[in-house]
């Protein structure tokens, strides 16, 4: 799985305090268009929102994403540095919303009133809260991402577009609804499949004087790596596991015996395209794409050894009731894919002015962390 990983002119700072000095005292949006379609277009001052709040998302969201000349200019992935990485990932989605403002048009959809006076409400609480009623200093703080209250409440109108056009086209009552074969293509094309015997080798719970689990200040149980004699007899299973597998013996009774977790009878369902909390989750998903239905394969991670084995995408599984636990927001994120295949669709279409974009990488633009 990718591990998510400035080198632009120093003299564009210069042409910034320029554009931020005017969006502090003018309400229209006077820069050029950067990006366009058709009637639409996106400007440099919103590109530029976009740039610093996607940033602000990434460096909230990765905790390995650093805000440093050196993360940003250090290789990601296949010769593409971290910036170029999320560079492209911020153009992709500025272009999804795009799109979108177009489709909003060509479908005929609005903005209700009540919607509108959501977002106006949503703009007003921030002078509240962040300028103290002060709208000279809440665009000045605005500024410094590109943008003044004005042009934010259009930018959060036009953002709402495209749930507009989704819910038009893929919602409940919707054109053209996700179906059973888009789900299904989906699962099959994403997931992988496998059992699990797993065994702690790595760590026991600290226990008090009278054998209670120990926690820290915040709850949380303490742990602390296991004693020789202990780890000696988890190693000694591991090894026991892998000599029989490969002599032959029946995986499923190999399981049943040495598994220290057993909550999942028909195996474990992971989707190579979902964000999981451990790194575990990442290596066990990347050895099971590589892998034979039936293969097994040793997987290493801080918690304990997992030795599994694949197995075959059973039709459906999305749909049976005990395989819940691995498809949560299954029909969101297809519906998400279907949904950004078809607005990308457009992208042939939409001229872009990458020189003027280059002022905004993501390694110079100031994170928005709260606009």
């Amino acid at each position: 799985m990718i591990k998510r990983r400035q080198k632009y002119l120093a003299a564009l700072l210069g042409v910034w305090l320029l554009l931020s000095a005017c969006l502090s005292g003018c309400s229209r949006d006077t820069s050029a268009p950067v990006l366009t379609l058709g009637d639409v277009s996106i400007s440099e001052n919103v590109f530029h929102y976009w740039a610093c709040t996607y940033k602000g998302d990434f460096l909230y969201r990765y905790e390995d994403v650093e805000n440093t000349e050196e993360f940003w200019n250090g290789e990601l992935i296949d010769g593409m540095s971290a910036a170029e990485y999320f560079d492209a990932v911020i153009l992709e989605n500025v272009q999804y919303t795009l799109v979108c403002m177009q489709l909003f048009e060509e479908y005929g959809l609005v903005i209700s009133a009540s919607e509108k006076e959501s977002i106006e409400d949503l703009v007003s609480d921030y002078l509240t809260e962040y300028a103290d009623g002060n709208r000279n200093l809440l665009n000045q703080a605005l500024g410094e991402y590109g943008v003044n209250m004005d042009l934010l409440e259009q930018i959060y109108i036009d953002d709402a577009k495209t749930t507009k056009v989704y819910d038009y086209l893929y919602g409940e009552n919707g054109q053209t609804p996700i179906d059973d074969t888009q789900l299904e293509e989906y699962y099959q094309d994403n997931y992988v499949h496998f059992q699990m015997i797993f065994v702690n080798n790595k760590y026991q719970y600290q226990t008090d004087s009278s054998g209670n689990y120990v926690t820290d200040s915040d709850g949380y149980y303490m742990t602390e790596d296991l004693d020789e004699d202990t780890k000696a007899q988890k190693d000694a299973v591991i090894e026991k596991v892998q000599a029989g597998l490969a002599d032959g013996e029946d995986f499923n009774e190999l399981y049943e015996t040495y598994s220290e977790l057993k909550d999942y009878a028909s195996g474990y369902y992971f989707s190579k395209n979902t964000a999981y909390n451990d790194p575990i989750y990442y290596d066990l998903i990347q050895k099971a794409l590589g892998m034979e239905e039936g293969e097994t394969a040793t997987v290493e991670g801080d918690y304990g050894t997992c030795i599994i084995q694949k197995l075959a995408l059973d039709a459906g599984a999305w749909q049976n009731a005990e395989n819940e636990d691995f498809f949560d927001g299954f029909e969101d994120a297809v519906g998400d894919t279907v949904f950004r295949n078809f607005l990308r669709e457009r992208f042939d279409d939409i001229e872009i002015d990458t020189d003027a974009i280059a002022a905004y990488s993501i390694g110079t633009v100031t994170p928005n962390y709260t606009f």
